[in-house]
């Protein structure tokens, strides 16, 4: 088994097997041989090394890899030998000699990466780059650029506020070359460089030409120059901040993600919510699915946004932090994507079976005339559920003697009605939704719901119970008790939260903290309450004649337009 040796390349450090050690630092002495009369030699030489060091860490999969042979071999057939090119400094005359050079191997296609260009930058070199990244001149993306800016479509100056901060500047010979999508290879670092020089003597040369233009250049980019020291100070004093919080951000939305995916999809648990207990695989709408697919794809679809934003708070708090590989980024996308539309799609089906809503009503006439008094009164169900409460369009599972389950709702509402006949009558509205009407009224007739009417009283179940089955389609019960004139009827207190009901429902009951556990008789289809506070009566009595009095003018209304 070889030594293992710790080595500093270009500021990177790696562990490196003894052999795989050996094989790069002769690889490394012979291009320093080579470079031995280059000008730009020491350079050149540092960015061949920031190259190298930026190769090996793409192939690290950990920091505690150790770099070995196969890495080494790699690096050497991308970078290409020294001796497969001829090296002088014919490039620096004004007309070099056609030479050949080596194409070294790269591996993959090579492809822009953005970068700002800092040497033909104006301002901060945002343009220059978006012009390198997308192969036109910078010309057209400045002349773009200040179209927007008096176009005044949206907040231009902002944005190149925000690309000139997330956008990294071109500073090695590496990322220059990767900004203009040619391979970072010796060959290519070599003629980068001695371009960069060729273009100092160029400066020289023209200097006396182009003078004022450069003071006019240098002198605007240094203003902006020390805007953007001031803006970057700024992000390094409250990045550390925001990092932190991103990352525990992120944490707490993976943890949270994970455990309800894990818990409930795979293993069906319940858990516990505002006093019910709801079973993960009859959840909300989406009932028709099974609840580990469901659970998986919203575990993708939050969680990778979650890793992207952690990554992106290590980024900032570690400078030296290793980036996704490319193929990494590739399978994270088309899985997010994957799962948003797998989302959609569940979505707009459960939205589909939730389009047609059917009811059905059983209907029972009551002995009740003229002047009887009826008591109402709400019943629970002390083995389901010892509260009594209405809440809307709420369920919850529970399991009956047999240990089977069954789904338990106490979306129950009550509602009082006048009518023109003798004989007060009860109504059962029972109703649910589906993808179908048949399937929607198959659901509302799965609803089981009783009452009892004895000895003047009308006993009503607080709550309902429907099969596994039928999961959770919007089911819901209407009670609706008509009264004849001079009726009077008589609600106990545990009414109050079943008869909580717009205008627009017909009720008659009176939505007040005083209507419970006092008489109110049926008069002119309106009730009135007869044993409350007389200054409450009073004001029950006007708020009635007001009432009567505008209906009456606009039914004079209507007669006199008619005629």
């Amino acid at each position: 088994m070889n030594k293992t040796i710790n080595i500093n390349l270009a500021n990177m450090f790696f562990h490196i097997d003894e052999d795989a050690y050996k094989a790069l630092q002769r690889y490394l002495n012979a291009i320093k041989r080579s470079f031995t009369d280059s000008q730009g030699r020491d350079e050149i030489l540092a960015d061949i090394e920031a190259r190298v060091a930026e190769l090996f860490s793409e192939r690290m999969k950990s920091e505690r890899q150790v770099v070995g042979m196969k890495e080494v071999e790699e690096v050497i057939d991308i970078m290409g030998q020294p001796e497969d090119y001829l090296v002088d400094d014919e490039i620096f005359e004004d007309e070099p000699k056609a030479k050949t050079q080596y194409q070294a191997k790269t591996g993959t296609e090579n492809y822009r990466k953005l970068y700002r260009d800092y040497d033909n930058k104006f301002i901060a070199g945002v343009c220059a780059g978006l012009a390198q990244y997308f192969g036109v001149d910078a010309l057209w993306i400045r002349l773009l650029a200040i179209i927007i800016v008096f176009a005044g479509v949206g907040s231009p100056i902002l944005v190149y506020f925000i690309l000139w901060v997330i956008i990294p500047k071109a500073t090695t010979t590496s990322e220059k070359l990767a900004m203009a999508g040619k391979p970072a290879n010796i060959s290519n670092i070599e003629q980068k460089i001695k371009e960069g020089l060729d273009d100092v003597h160029e400066t020289i040369k023209d200097v006396n030409f182009e003078q004022v233009g450069q003071k006019a250049k240098k002198g605007a980019s240094s203003f902006f120059d020390s805007i953007g020291h001031i803006i970057q100070a700024f992000i390094k004093v409250f990045g550390k901040f925001f990092g932190v919080i991103f990352i525990i951000v992120a944490a707490s939305i993976l943890i949270s993600i994970l455990m309800s995916t894990l818990g409930f999809s795979f293993f069906n648990f319940q858990v516990f919510d505002g006093g019910e207990f709801f079973y993960y695989e009859d959840l909300g709408l989406l009932n028709e699915i099974s609840p580990w697919i469901l659970g998986l794809l919203a575990l993708v679809a939050v969680g990778i946004p979650a890793i992207v934003l952690f990554i992106l708070g290590m980024k900032i708090l570690v400078k030296n932090s290793k980036p996704i590989g490319t193929s990494a980024k590739t399978i994270l996308i088309v899985l997010w994507i994957g799962a948003c539309i797998g989302i959609a799609y569940i979505a707009s089906s459960a939205a589909r079976h939730q389009t047609i809503e059917a009811t059905v009503s059983a209907k029972k006439e009551l002995p009740i005339v003229k002047n009887d008094t009826i008591t109402v009164k709400m019943v629970r169900n002390e083995y389901y559920d010892e509260s009594l409460y209405s809440y809307d369009s709420d369920y919850s599972v529970k399991y009956d003697e047999n240990g089977d389950i069954i789904l338990f709702s106490s979306s129950v509402k009550l509602i009082v009605r006048p009518t023109e006949k003798e004989n007060a009558r009860v109504r059962i509205d029972k109703s649910a939704r589906g993808i179908s009407f048949q399937k929607a009224k198959q659901r509302a007739q799965g609803i089981e719901y009783n009452y009892v009417f004895e000895d003047n009283t009308l006993k009503l179940d607080g709550y309902f119970l429907f099969d596994e089955d039928d999961k959770h389609n919007n089911q819901q019960v209407e009670v609706v008790l008509f009264l004849p004139e001079g009726a009077i009827i008589y609600p106990d207190k545990n009414t109050r939260s079943f008869h909580r009901n717009s205008r627009s429902s017909g009720d008659i009951l009176p939505n007040n903290s005083d209507t419970e556990e006092h008489y109110h008789q049926v008069v002119d289809d309106e009730l009135e309450c007869l044993d409350c506070p007389s200054s409450k009566n009073e004001k029950r009595r006007k708020r009635s004649q007001k009432t009567s009095d505008t209906d009456k003018k606009e039914t004079e209304v209507m007669k006199d337009s008619v005629n």
